[in-house]
Formats: structure tokens, sequence, C-alpha cells
């Protein structure tokens, strides 16, 4: 890149951020390997509808697939405003999680692999699970938290899935939500990349279910969105 071409692209980023102020964390994120882009999938209720805000329920789990066909993500309505928060690594990195998405900036979703040791929810069974605030852990005694019985580890979905306690070395990596004209957009992904870890454990599983890693490895360009209780036979909490 030559000195005008430098320049003009600190003008156009410099434009950008005026008119959002996220897309400079964005782009310090992306900087640092934090944020990956997929396809700008639309959530949709089971019946193929766009998934509105007015039927994401409060403190209701709800589990859909993205960025790729066999990963399991959250969609959760914390139901107060979520503000943007900076997530630290213990490497001593950071990234600037954007917060909650909808009329009250409630809406959030996280990656459901846990990012200890790649504990997620199949259709047999779930260890990881959010726990509303009426729901407390009856190990931890903790409650409004995501929490995975395998090892107990501990994130908080109001701080971009942050470590709260436990073993797990990185937080939750989060959806990137976007929301359009009452439609909700699931549009990337932020936080450390684990997917090639979580793929290379679960192969055998996934293989199973998918028929092969290829197949499980397809990236998705739409996100169907259920209760967790109507993909997992057990859901799992402790």
């Amino acid at each position: 890149m030559d000195r005008r071409d430098f320049v003009r692209a600190c003008a156009t980023t410099a434009l950008a951020c005026a008119i959002d102020p996220s897309v400079f964390s964005k782009a310090i994120a992306q900087t640092q390997g934090m944020v990956k882009t997929f396809s700008r999938a639309p959530l949709l209720t089971q019946d193929g509808k766009p998934l509105r805000e007015s039927q994401i329920q409060p403190h209701k789990n709800y589990i859909f697939f993205y960025p790729y066909v066999s990963t399991p993500c959250f969609l959760i309505n914390l139901g107060e405003e979520v503000s943007a928060q900076e997530v630290k690594l213990k490497s001593g990195q950071s990234y600037r999680w954007p917060g909650g998405v909808g009329s009250k900036k409630s809406i959030v979703a996280y990656s459901a692999i846990c990012a200890h040791q790649w504990s997620y929810p199949t259709k047999q069974y779930s260890f990881i699970n959010y726990y509303p605030p009426n729901k407390p852990s009856d190990t931890t005694k903790r409650a409004g938290i995501i929490q995975c019985c395998a090892h107990l580890a501990l994130y908080d979905p109001k701080a971009g899935g942050a470590i709260l306690d436990g073993p797990a070395e990185a937080p939750l990596a989060a959806i990137l939500l976007e929301e359009k004209d009452g439609q909700i957009f699931a549009t990337g992904v932020i936080g450390r990349d684990q997917f090639n870890e979580f793929f290379e454990n679960a192969k055998q599983e996934l293989r199973q279910q998918y028929g092969s890693s290829a197949k499980a490895r397809e990236q998705v360009d739409k996100c169907v969105v259920q209760e967790i209780e109507k993909y997992v036979q057990s859901v799992v909490m402790c």
C-alpha cells in the first residue's frame, strides 16, 4: 500500500467511525484476529418465517446453528439493555463486544460450545445451558449465567461471554447479531476462534451425525431457531 492509499484508507475508517463508533472497535478486533465474518444469515422460526423480537421470550434458552451446520449457538433475551463490553483474554488481548440488539438491546447470542473442553448440546443431552435469574445453579448457587456442568465453567452473558469462574481459559465466542426492519441476522463471530479445535475433538460424533467432516463444516445461510428443549432430549442442569 502506497502513502496515498494509506491516507485514503485512514480517511475512510475515520468517516465510518464518526458515523458508527463500533466500527473502530470492530476494526481493532479484526486486526487482532478476534472477529470473523460469515454469511449474513437470517434467524427464522421452525416454519421458515422471519423470527421477530416479540417471539424471543425473556430468559428462555433458544438454540440455532451458526456459522456451520454443526456448531450450536444460544439465543437469549436477557430482558434488559446489555451494553457493549470490553472482553479481556488471559493472554492480555481484549476486544469490544457490541452488546445486545433489539428494541431494548437485550438480545444476545453465543456459541454453545464450552470454551474449556468443547462440551456442546447434542440431540441426546446438553451439559452447557443458560440459568435464568429465577433458577440458580444447585452447584454454584449463581443465576443469570451460562454454566457447563461438565467441569463447572461459568460465563457471563451480559458481558460478552466473559469468564466468571471455573477452568475455562477463554470466554465463550459471541455471535454477532444485526437487526434490520424488525428482523435479526447473524453476521459473524467475535472472540478466540476455537472451531478447528472443536471439529477435531468432536470428529467422530460429527461424522456419525452429518456423514462426513466436510458436511459438518458446511456454512449456513439461514438459522432456524427453536427452544432448546425441542432439540435436546435431556437438558442437564446442575
